[in-house]
């Protein structure tokens, strides 16, 4: 058996009898922690097992209506066959006859079962906020789930939007708000609560990848404050998601990660600290994806859809639907 600290994909996959690239989604989708050596995504026999424990207790992530399923990224029948770079999934371009929804919350799975239950086939791309809209500008993509924080104007997503998808027609639509905060030990040993104490000598940080909203905010945070990155203990260390991130600190490798209120709910060991309002949307292509658009526009209003959502803890959905950038 290979050191407890540094499985590889391939040796998850052969314990949990998956293929490689399920191993990669598991971990995108918030699933399996995971952690990197240098370039190198490696994982420990605690998560994986972990992992499996909760496997057995819980339903799909997909949301309840489980029976219609997206097909994912490493399905013979996917949208666009991805491929390793760097640790990481990359869809090929999008093939027309396939709706691709990219960005990791769990409102995308559950977008995706409603449109399969329509016979829209749907492939899901997990990444973070700012890679799904790069996709979505290449067209990789048809939507993205964002939460991008700009600190200028101090609003999320029509900013970005804006930026990263310059002269294209898109329709940014709101979905739920929820909380950021601070990720720390249960009972916050270190007595973290503002983003100036993520500079304390002796904090050491976790951070998400580059790319996802939650790095994002903090890069933000740090920049009105003037701080030096080099010298926030641990902010050159990513871990690939928010179940990752909220893993390390669980475990004591780290005392604080950034993250949404949900994982404080997922993973046990840890305690959650707000410090602001956020909001998720996910910006729809218009063009020749327009028509399924629209569809998810519409049941983004929906009461059927509007309780399921309601039911994720943290959750917020009572701006559900609005369309607060279009062009």
């Amino acid at each position: 058996m290979p050191s407890n600290d540094a499985l590889t994909a391939d040796e998850v996959a052969g314990i949990l009898q998956v293929s490689k690239n399920t191993v990669y989604n598991l971990v995108k989708r918030d699933e399996l922690a995971s952690y990197h050596i240098g370039r190198k995504m490696r994982f420990t026999m605690g998560d994986v097992g972990n992992y499996i424990a909760r496997s057995k207790r819980t339903a799909p992530t997909v949301g309840r209506r489980s029976a219609v399923k997206p097909r994912r990224a490493d399905s013979s029948r996917a949208v666009s066959k991805p491929v390793e770079v760097a640790g990481s999934l990359r869809p090929s371009p999008a093939p027309s006859g396939e709706y691709v929804i990219a960005g990791n919350d769990v409102i995308g799975d559950v977008i995706a079962n409603y449109l399969g239950a329509t016979d829209s086939p749907v492939n899901r791309v997990y990444e973070g906020s700012y890679a799904a809209l790069v996709d979505l500008y290449l067209g990789r993509a048809h939507a993205a789930l964002v939460h991008l924080y700009d600190g200028a104007t101090r609003s999320y997503n029509v900013e970005a939007v804006s930026r990263l998808m310059p002269g294209l027609p898109v329709k940014l639509v709101r979905l739920v708000g929820r909380r950021q905060g601070l990720i720390v030990a249960r009972g916050n040993p270190k007595n973290l609560r503002t983003w100036e104490d993520l500079l304390r000598p002796g904090v050491r940080l976790v951070n998400r990848e580059r790319g996802c909203g939650s790095r994002i905010l903090l890069d933000e945070a740090l920049s009105s404050l003037g701080a030096d990155r080099s010298k926030l203990a641990g902010y050159d260390r990513e871990a690939n998601s928010a179940l990752s991130m909220a893993s390390f600190v669980a475990r004591g490798a780290a005392d604080v990660g950034i993250g949404a209120e949900r994982v404080f709910h997922q993973v046990e060991g840890v305690d959650f600290l707000p410090l602001q309002d956020e909001w998720l949307d996910i910006a729809l292509a218009k063009g020749p994806a327009e028509r399924v658009a629209g569809t998810v526009a519409k049941l983004a209003r929906t009461r059927p859809f509007r309780e399921e959502i309601a039911t994720i803890v943290g959750y917020d959905v009572s701006r559900m639907g609005e369309v607060v950038h279009e062009r």
